[in-house]
C-alpha cells in the first residue's frame, strides 16, 4: 500500500471516530444511559484530532519530496546508475568549493620560502638546492660548472650616508642589472646584505675554456654593478663597485659546501686585493687557509697546554751595562716546535685570543720580578712587555693591570709596556686618559718602532710617555742610507728635546753600535748584546759585544 493510501484510512477513521464520539456523547446525556461514559470519548476525540494534524503532515512533506522527484524528472538534472537494476532515478549531491584563495597562499609562501622579498631572486636555500643538483650532475657529464660570490665594496657608506632605504634602493637595482648579464638557465641569488651568489653550469669540458668563460662573465657583472648605480636618481659621493670570488668544479671533485668556501674565499682575495676585481680560487689558497685554520685551532689550546714560553732580551747602556730585558712570548707546540711569533700574534689579535695571551704574558713577567727582587744582581732590571691595541682599548684593561699588579706583588716601577703608534691614532684623548692613570702607580711607556706609523708630534708631547724606540728597519741602513741615518739622528734629537729616553732597536754589528753612540744614542738592544734566551740562561751584569758575530 502507497503512503498516500495509508493517510487517506488515517483521515476516515479518524473522522469517523470522532463523529461517533460525539455521537454518544450528545445520546448519552439527553437519554441519560449511554454505553460508554462521556470522558471516554472526549479522550478519543482528542486522538482522533492528533491523527488528522500527523496527517496532514505527513501529507505536506510527501507533497514536497514528490514535487522535488518530478522537478528532476527534467534531462539535465536527472541522474541514473549506471549498475542501478531497479530503474529508480536520483538527485545528485555536493559540495562547491572557490580554491582560487588557497592557491594564491600557496604561491604566497613558496615565494616567502625560496625568494628574496627584496630583489625577488632566488634565496640561500633555493640557490643552495640547485647548487646541490649541479654538483651531483657534475659526476655525469665532463663540463664545468662555476661558483661566483659577488660582493658589493664599500655598501656600508651607502647606508651610513644616504639611509637603508637608498641602500635597499641600490640593491634592487644592481639585481636588476645582474640579472641581465645572465642565462635564464643559470641561477643569480642574494644571500643576504650586499651579497649575491651565480650559479653558473655546462661552461666547457675544459678548464682553461671554463676559466676564460667565467672570467668574461665576472666581468660582465662588476660593469654591470657600476651602471646600476649610474641609473640611480640620487648619485653616490663614492662609487660603489664590486669584488668576485670564482671557483670551478667538475666531475663530482668538490661538494656544495666546499664549493661555497672556496669561492668566499676568493672572494676575500678579491677584497684583498682592493675591490672592482675577480679572483680565481686555486688549491695553493686552499692550502694556505687549511694551514691557518689548523693554526689557529691549535692556538686556542696553547695557553691551556702551557706550551707558550716567556724568552727575554737584554737592554743595556751606553758602557754595555744590562739595564732591562724585553719579553718576547715564544710557542713552543709540540709537533711544529718553535712558531714564530710573527705566524701566531697576528692571528691571535684577529680572533682575540690576543686578550688572553697578552695578560699571561704580563702575569708572568710580574712574577719574574718579584723573583728578580729577591736577587741583588737583578733586583734593578725593569721588564718591558708588548701590550696590544686590542688588549688595550679593552674597557677593564687599567683594572686587569692593577689586578696582576696586586696579586703578584711586582714593583710597577720595574715595568715598562710598550705600544704601537697605531695605537695613539685611534681615540688618543681615552689612550691618554688610560696611560696616565697607569703612569700614576709607577708604569713606564714606551712608543715601540717609533718613524714606521704616523704619529703627530703634537701626540707626543701630550701623552705621558718615556721612552722611543727606533724601528730595527733605520738602525740597518745607518751605515749606507742617508735617509735612514738622518731619521735616526732626528729621532735621538727629538727624544733629547722632549725628554725621553731613547733605545735603538735590531743592533747587530759594531760599526752600528759605534755609529749610534757617536750620535747620541745611549741605550740598545739587538742580537749584537744577546738573543732572547729563556731565564735560566740570562745573562746580567756587563756582556760582551759579540754576541751577534
Amino acid at each position: 500500500m502507497s503512503l498516500t493510501g495509508l493517510l487517506s484510512i488515517i483521515r476516515r477513521y479518524a473522522l469517523a471516530g470522532m463523529l461517533a464520539g460525539l455521537s454518544s456523547t450528545a445520546a448519552g446525556s439527553v437519554e441519560g444511559a449511554a454505553l460508554v461514559p462521556a470522558s471516554s470519548w472526549a479522550v478519543l476525540a482528542i486522538v482522533a484530532l492528533v491523527g488528522l494534524a500527523l496527517a496532514a503532515a505527513c501529507g505536506a512533506w510527501w507533497g514536497r519530496r514528490v514535487g522535488s522527484r518530478r522537478a528532476a524528472h527534467s534531462p539535465a538534472d536527472k541522474v541514473k546508475l549506471a549498475n542501478d537494476s531497479d530503474g529508480r532515478d536520483y538527485l545528485p549531491c555536493g559540495v562547491a568549493t572557490d580554491i582560487t584563495e588557497c592557491h594564491a597562499i600557496q604561491e604566497s609562501n613558496y615565494r616567502l620560502t625560496f625568494y628574496d622579498p627584496l630583489t625577488g631572486l632566488p634565496n640561500r636555500r633555493l640557490m643552495l638546492d640547485r647548487l646541490e643538483r649541479v654538483v651531483k650532475g657534475s659526476r655525469r657529464t665532463d663540463r664545468y660548472a662555476a661558483l661566483m660570490f659577488i660582493d658589493l665594496d664599500n655598501f656600508k657608506l651607502v647606508n651610513d650616508t644616504q639611509g637603508l632605504s637608498q641602500g635597499d634602493h641600490l640593491l634592487r637595482h644592481v639585481a636588476d642589472h645582474l640579472s641581465r648579464a645572465v642565462r635564464e638557465s643559470d641561477t643569480l641569488a642574494r644571500l643576504g646584505g650586499d651579497e649575491f651568489v651565480l650559479l653558473i653550469h655546462d661552461l666547457a669540458p675544459d678548464q682553461e675554456q671554463a676559466a676564460h668563460a667565467a672570467e668574461l662573465v665576472a666581468e660582465k657583472l662588476l660593469a654591470r654593478i657600476l651602471e646600476a648605480q649610474q641609473d640611480q636618481e640620487q648619485a653616490l659621493t663614492l662609487p660603489i663597485t664590486g669584488s668576485i670570488g670564482v671557483t670551478l668544479f667538475a666531475d663530482g671533485e668538490t661538494s656544495v659546501e666546499s664549493a661555497m668556501q672556496q669561492a668566499d674565499m676568493a672572494l676575500q682575495q678579491a677584497k684583498g686585493a682592493g675591490g672592482n676585481t675577480l679572483r680565481f680560487f686555486n688549491s695553493a689558497m686552499q692550502a694556505t687557509v687549511m694551514a691557518r685554520v689548523q693554526l689557529e685551532a691549535d692556538l686556542h689550546l696553547a695557553l691551556a697546554r702551557d706550551e707558550f714560553r716567556l724568552h727575554y732580551q737584554v737592554q743595556v747602556d751606553s758602557l754595555s751595562r744590562v739595564t732591562g730585558v724585553e719579553a718576547l712570548i715564544r710557542w713552543e707546540h709540540p709537533q711544529r716546535g718553535m712558531v714564530s711569533p710573527g705566524m701566531f700574534i697576528p692571528l691571535a689579535e684577529k680572533n682575540r685570543m690576543i686578550l688572553p695571551i697578552g695578560y699571561w704574558v704580563l702575569e708572568t713577567a710580574c712574577r719574574q720580578l718579584v723573583v728578580w727582587a729577591q736577587e741583588p744582581e737583578r733586583e734593578s732590571l725593569s721588564i718591558a712587555v708588548n701590550v696590544s691595541s686590542v688588549q688595550f682599548h679593552q674597557p677593564d684593561f687599567v683594572v686587569r693591570v692593577q689586578q696582576i699588579l696586586k696579586e703578584t706583588a711586582a714593583n710597577p716601577c720595574r715595568l715598562t709596556l710598550e705600544v704601537t703608534e697605531s695605537l695613539l691614532m685611534d681615540d688618543h684623548q681615552r689612550v691618554r686618559e688610560i696611560m696616565l692613570r697607569l703612569n700614576q702607580i709607577g708604569i713606564r711607556f714606551a712608543l715601540d718602532d717609533f718613524g714606521t706609523g704616523y704619529s703627530s708630534l703634537n701626540y707626543l708631547k701630550r701623552l705621558p710617555l718615556d721612552e722611543l724606540k727606533i724601528d730595527q728597519a733605520f738602525v740597518n741602513g745607518v751605515l749606507d742610507d742617508p735617509v735612514d741615518a738622518a731619521i735616526v739622528q732626528a729621532t735621538i734629537t727629538l727624544a733629547a728635546s722632549l725628554g725621553l729616553d731613547v733605545t735603538a732597536e735590531g743592533v747587530e754589528t759594531e760599526a752600528q753600535h759605534q755609529w749610534l753612540l757617536a750620535n747620541g744614542c745611549e741605550a740598545f738592544q739587538g742580537y749584537l748584546f744577546g738573543r732572547p734566551q729563556p731565564v735560566a740562561e740570562l745573562q746580567v751584569g756587563q756582556v760582551s759585544c759579540t754576541h751577534g758575530t
